[in-house]
């Protein structure tokens, strides 16, 4: 199950062009960015609810991103995971989505807190 917070943090990130300010908080210095997923969501649609949203390697900030989400992008969703805090229009997330963004091409995990409905709904 989500767990949604008000929980401040320490680390303050700003999505350009959105208005929409991220407070997250990295995992230790340890945290892989490899993780395993399946595509066992059938959620589908224009899911982003920011602009420019990172598309990272891993379920966490430290990782690295391979692309950008914007509204009008539809995405495939595969399942969710946990993850580092983040927080983005007004709701806290630990956990983050696998995703495959269909007008670009890339794949990976974003933040719960920059999609839809929290995100996925099946955990991987």
């Amino acid at each position: 199950m989500r767990k949604i917070s008000s929980i401040g943090a320490s680390v303050v990130l700003t999505v350009a062009a959105a208005g929409a300010v991220l407070v997250g908080s990295a995992g230790p210095a340890s945290a892989g960015c490899s993780h395993s997923h399946s595509n066992v969501d059938s959620k589908f649609g224009q899911l982003f609810n920011a602009t420019n949203v990172n598309i990272r390697t891993g379920p966490h900030t430290t990782c690295g991103s391979v692309g950008y989400g914007q509204l009008s992008h539809t995405v495939d969703f595969h399942c969710f995971a946990s993850g580092d805090r983040v927080t983005a229009n007004g709701k806290t997330t630990y956990t983050w989505t696998y995703l495959r963004d269909v007008t670009t091409g890339k794949s990976g995990w974003v933040a719960d807190a920059l999609l839809d409905n929290l995100g996925g709904n099946v955990a991987c």
